[in-house]
């Protein structure tokens, strides 16, 4: 899995957005809003393509949640990106 060019994630006080820059500006026409965890899955995937194993083993050793019940939450946060096109 691997995030589509020219997005970047930004903390705005406590909440974090990620916004699609292009040209040096940025497009506020569409802005996403993420929690801190998601934010965390975000950040883990920046440093190119990530499998969702790394993503579950990443949120396991954060948080304390069990891999079955981790690894269905990564599954249906990159299905929701995925069809929003942050992903492919």
């Amino acid at each position: 899995m691997k995030l589509k060019e020219n997005l970047q994630l930004r903390k705005v006080g406590r909440q974090y957005m990620v916004v699609d820059s292009c040209s040096g500006s940025v497009n506020l026409s569409k802005v996403f809003t993420l929690n801190e965890t998601a934010a965390g899955l975000w950040q883990r995937m920046e440093g190119g393509e990530c499998s969702v194993e790394e993503l579950t083993d990443w949120m396991c050793g954060e948080y304390e949640v069990d891999r079955e019940t981790a690894r269905k939450d990564i599954e249906r946060q990159l299905e929701v990106w995925k069809r929003e096109g942050l992903v492919g």
